[in-house]
């Protein structure tokens, strides 16, 4: 049964390349369409001869990792850089290389960097890969996309306490404050939230902070506040 299955999937996946050579074939001959068209259809050559380097890219990743999961035919460039991010969970011993990868396919169609960043949260994130998404954090003294989307990575996550606070913690800055309590909302972690509230002055938070929590304790902390 597994050898039947093994042979299913060569198959499907040879029969994937062969339509995705066919989809490359019709495109350098609609590249052709729009180079006779001079300056008028230059932009959409542009687009097309992209669009070419894209796949012939992706087929490229999926033969290097021998996974049809990396670079998926027909994938957008955001999506592919994606994937191979995400590979790292199933093939740690490839991690420095498929990051590498990802930085030249986001370098080579002209990515800028803020999305990219987005990007790598989200798909370190989606994976599991928290050790990763950590290091990726603690690469910059100041992420060009602040510390707000990796907290919220890892409270989308359900990660423990201890992770929240590592990236609630690196939000020092005075424009933070607003962001700091509104995560510790989110996270539920309402003990901290309320100690922000008080730390802020702020009554209508420690009011918030009274009416979303169900825990008694914390309850009668915010009326000695209030």
């Amino acid at each position: 049964g597994l050898m039947i299955a093994k042979k299913a999937l060569l198959v499907e996946s040879m029969e994937g390349n062969k339509r995705e050579q066919q989809k490359i074939e019709m495109l350098k001959d609609a590249s052709k369409i729009f180079d006779v068209g001079g300056k008028d259809c230059a932009f959409q050559k542009a687009c097309v001869d992209e669009q070419i380097q894209l796949m012939a890219e992706q087929e490229q990743l999926r033969l290097a990792y021998g996974s049809n999961e990396v670079a998926p035919p027909s994938s957008s460039v955001t999506s592919t850089i994606m994937s191979i991010l995400k590979h790292g969970a199933v093939d740690q011993r490839s991690a420095h290389k498929l990051n590498a990868d990802a930085e030249r396919i986001a370098k080579k169609f002209k990515v800028p960097e803020k999305r990219l960043w987005h990007v790598k949260v989200r798909a370190f994130s989606e994976s599991g890969q928290w050790a990763v998404l950590r290091n990726f954090c603690d690469s910059r003294a100041k992420p060009p996309i602040g510390i707000k989307p990796f907290a919220l990575a890892v409270i989308k996550g359900k990660q423990g306490e201890a992770e929240i606070m590592h990236y609630v913690g690196l939000m020092q800055d005075k424009t933070d404050a607003d962001d700091r309590y509104d995560l510790l909302c989110e996270a539920g972690l309402w003990k901290k939230a309320l100690e922000e509230a008080v730390k802020q002055g702020d009554g209508r938070k420690i009011v918030h902070v009274r009416s979303l929590c169900n825990n008694p304790d914390i309850q009668r902390l915010c009326d000695k506040y209030i």
